[in-house]
């Protein structure tokens, strides 16, 4: 009887409990999203590349990709699945640790950032953004998130360098 209760009270706790992790990727597959996904491993490859080290930039370049686990960018202009991955940010934030970095609108554009802190002051472990909005009269959903051990003023430059949507607004956070 106590197997019985320990395993119906698993069954109906699994999804709340792991509704706290971020999962996007069902977006990915999406003929109306933008999918944008960069693993650890391309990270690795760009890291081994034989670049000019004495150069101050192309070090802190470096040693930011290095330290990364992940770059996710989802992007839509359909309403509907662009109110679904508003809501499902939305509930990842409430039940997960992250903390709001910032928030502003711009013209038509709403844009919120939110961060898991890091190993030091300056850092963060988890890095998600959200704006949502009209950009050029389209309506524009975009989820960010990046994971690894992010170093906030360098970040920007690393989303403006890959084009991701949002990347001007990463230069705000202090």
């Amino acid at each position: 009887m106590k197997t019985k209760i320990v395993f119906l009270l698993a069954f109906c706790l699994y999804p709340i409990l792991n509704w706290g992790q971020a999962n996007f990727t069902k977006y990915e597959s999406m003929k109306e999203v933008s999918a944008m996904v960069i693993t650890q491993n391309m990270f690795k490859l760009l890291s081994e590349i034989d670049l000019d080290t004495q150069d101050q930039e192309t070090q802190a370049y470096i040693d930011l990709i290095e330290n990364l686990k992940d770059i996710k960018v989802l992007t839509t202009n359909n309403v509907e699945i662009g109110t679904d991955m508003n809501t499902d940010f939305n509930s990842y934030v409430e039940s997960s640790q992250v903390e709001e970095l910032m928030r502003f609108k711009e013209k038509s554009l709403q844009v919120k950032f939110y961060s898991k802190p890091g190993s030091k002051e300056g850092f963060v472990s988890e890095l998600l953004m959200l704006m949502t909005g009209q950009e050029e009269g389209e309506p524009i959903t975009v989820v960010m998130s990046i994971q690894g051990d992010i170093d906030l003023k360098q970040v920007s430059k690393l989303a403006n360098d890959l084009k991701v949507p949002g990347a001007k607004q990463l230069k705000n956070i202090k």
